[in-house]
């Protein structure tokens, strides 16, 4: 598989769907299904997360501890990868995030889960979707959890844009009228 220097330093974004890990010649590399096409590169899933969380000025560990004190502690949290504009770009993880067999799923990309005797089926906004092994119920509830994590973000957003409440200190006023 010949491989650009651009692709190994593959950055998520709101265009990025699905990321799979896949075995291929031994090694974990990654199925990136992005809205317009997809493909492969020798990276695991993993570390795309983690340097795209390094790119955008965080990192994987402050995005998942944010998201287990807004999400009460849990396990295999969803994170905040960054956000553009006041829209957060949240990933979900189907087992836990350290596992080689997780799957990352963008939150945003995500039309409809549907049940199936082995699993189930995500129906993504391209009109494409994707079959899995893990549960409906486990599917919901991490997309439950990401919109609990989008509605908290959201709500951190408009607390910058509210009018200040105004105090005034003794002496405060006297410091900038020297």
């Amino acid at each position: 598989m010949q491989t650009s220097r651009q692709a190994l330093n593959y950055i998520v974004s709101f265009d990025t769907f699905i990321l799979k890990p896949v075995l291929e010649d031994n090694r974990i590399s990654t199925r990136i299904i992005e809205r317009n096409g997809e493909f492969s590169i020798p990276r695991k899933p993993l570390h795309i997360v983690r340097k795209s969380c390094e790119h955008y000025g965080g990192s994987l560990q402050n995005s998942t501890n944010s998201a287990r004190i807004t999400l009460n502690n849990r396990h295999k949290t969803p994170i905040i990868i960054a956000s553009d504009f006041g829209r957060p770009c949240i990933f979900m993880p189907t087992i836990s995030p350290h596992s080689e067999q997780n799957i990352w799923f963008s939150y945003h990309a995500i039309e409809n889960i549907e049940a199936t005797p082995l699993g189930c089926k995500i129906h993504l906004e391209n009109q494409r979707s994707f079959t899995t092994t893990i549960s409906a119920s486990t599917m919901y509830r991490q997309y439950a959890f990401c919109a609990i994590l989008e509605k908290n973000f959201l709500k951190k957003q408009q607390q910058l844009s509210r009018p200040s409440t105004f105090v005034n200190y003794d002496g405060f006023d006297d410091f900038y009228n020297l």
